[in-house]
């Protein structure tokens, strides 16, 4: 981490498209961030690292456009994204307010100018103040489906809520 007088600064990060030599590291890098950030979501806590490779090769790589923000070779954190639903969005718990899921939102408005979609835990209150900030506005709140059944909340973005809210996919 680059420091300066114990002040944590900024990194700019850079995104690049996912390739199949990201996997392993993107993957477990993925894992630790869900089991970290969700001690309150039982599944989370159960799944093991090959459960998660399971699930990120055949639902997230199978159907989702997934970009990686790096610096200097290392990866920092992942977007994946099917237009106009983000699936996926971490960044690693080291490179948080930092700047990099700012880039990352920011690649995600280039894919999907109009609109962005997304749901998070009603309970990740760092995940919705940075949603929030970021023009998101919560247009829907319910329980996410098997295997979590955690209350959430879905966002979109623009945050002009007058337009009908869609079928949740999931």
């Amino acid at each position: 981490m680059r420091r300066l007088n114990s002040v944590i600064q900024p990194i700019t990060a850079g995104i690049r498209r996912y390739s199949e030599r990201d996997f392993d590291a993107l993957v477990c890098r993925w894992h630790e961030t869900n089991v970290a950030s969700y001690p309150y979501v039982a599944a989370h806590q159960r799944h093991t690292l090959d459960d998660a490779r399971t699930f990120f090769r055949e639902h997230v790589v199978a159907s989702c456009e997934i970009w990686g923000a790096h610096d200097c070779g290392v990866t920092l954190g992942l977007l994946a994204l099917e237009v106009p639903w983000i699936r996926q969005f971490a960044v690693f718990n080291e490179f948080q307010r930092r700047g990099v899921g700012t880039a990352l939102l920011r690649k995600a408005r280039d894919a999907s100018p109009s609109e962005l979609r997304l749901f998070t835990f009603k309970r990740n209150l760092k995940a919705r103040a940075f949603y929030e900030k970021h023009g998101f506005a919560a247009v829907a709140f319910g329980r996410s489906p098997a295997p979590e059944h955690e209350p959430d909340v879905e966002y979109r973005f623009p945050s002009d809520t007058t337009r009908g809210v869609h079928a949740r996919p999931r």
